[in-house]
Parts: structure tokens; C-alpha cells; sequence
């Protein structure tokens, strides 16, 4: 049960505000402080020093786990239970399929960090058999072949 403040422990108890702080002062009860700043006391540190609160069933105080036997069979929660355990399956399968991917992804090898290794500086000779390289190629073997004629 989260603690109360000195007013409601006061009503809870029958007593004045006064004789909560007065105890407070003087040692016999530990007091907090919640979010808003404002004195609290624990149930249980009341209890221990008054007693159980008079007239009031402390079992309405707490909020109690219901059994299993006082829960509504109703067809319509069955239905909804069975529908969020298929999810939770279905999930669970996915979740299987995902650990095995993941798994297959790290054996494969590492990507280069080099990005010169990825790209060859030269592409292969079969690439380009009758675009530039060759155009320029038979352009020198030409002018060589003028050469020698000139030269006889």
C-alpha cells in the first residue's frame, strides 16, 4: 500500500493531526516525503506503533490477488486468452526465424573496408572490345604501320 499523508493516516486512525506530528517529533514514527513534498506515513510504521487502525478490516486496505477460482469463465475470456497465446506463438516463431537469420548473417565474411580492393583499377581487356581502348589501339598500330612505309 503506498503511504499516506499525516491527515488521512489521521482519519484512518481517529486521531488529531497534532498527535501524528507531536510523534514525529519526538522519534516514535518515521515520516517521508512523496513527489508533492508532503509528510507521508507507511501503514506498516503506523501498525507498528498503534496497532492495527480500529473499526477498519485491514484486508479492504490492500488490493488482494484474485484466485483463480473466483475469475469469470466466460466463453468470451477464453476466446481472448486463446487469441493472445496464438500471438505470443506466432511472435515466438518470428522471433526463432529472426535469431537464425541473424546467425546465418554473421558467418558470412567480414565487407572490405578498402574501397580501392572493391573497384579494380583496370578494367578487364574483353570489357570494352570495340569501344575506345581499341579505337586508339588500331590508331597506333596504323601510324606505325605509316611509318615503315614512309621509310622505304
Amino acid at each position: 500500500m503506498p503511504p499516506l499523508t499525516i491527515g488521512r493516516m489521521a482519519n484512518l486512525y481517529s486521531l488529531h493531526r497534532s498527535t501524528l506530528y507531536e510523534a514525529i517529533d519526538k522519534g516514535r514514527v518515521t515520516a517521508a516525503f512523496n513527489g508533492k513534498g508532503q509528510k507521508v506515513l507507511d501503514l506498516s510504521e503506523m501498525i507498528r506503533v498503534y496497532g492495527e487502525p480500529p473499526g477498519k478490516n485491514t484486508s479492504s486496505l490492500q488490493n488482494p490477488t484474485p484466485n483463480a477460482d473466483s475469475l469469470p469463465d466466460t466463453p468470451s475470456v477464453i476466446e481472448k486468452f486463446d487469441a493472445l497465446l496464438e500471438i505470443v506463438k506466432e511472435q515466438r516463431d518470428e522471433l526463432r526465424q529472426l535469431r537464425e537469420e541473424v546467425a546465418q548473417l554473421r558467418r558470412l565474411p567480414a565487407p572490405s573496408s578498402d574501397p580501392i580492393q572493391e573497384t579494380p583499377a583496370t578494367p578487364p581487356k574483353d570489357e570494352d572490345p570495340y569501344g575506345l581502348r581499341s579505337l586508339v589501339q588500331s590508331l597506333r598500330d596504323h601510324d606505325g604501320n605509316a611509318d615503315d612505309v614512309s621509310d622505304s
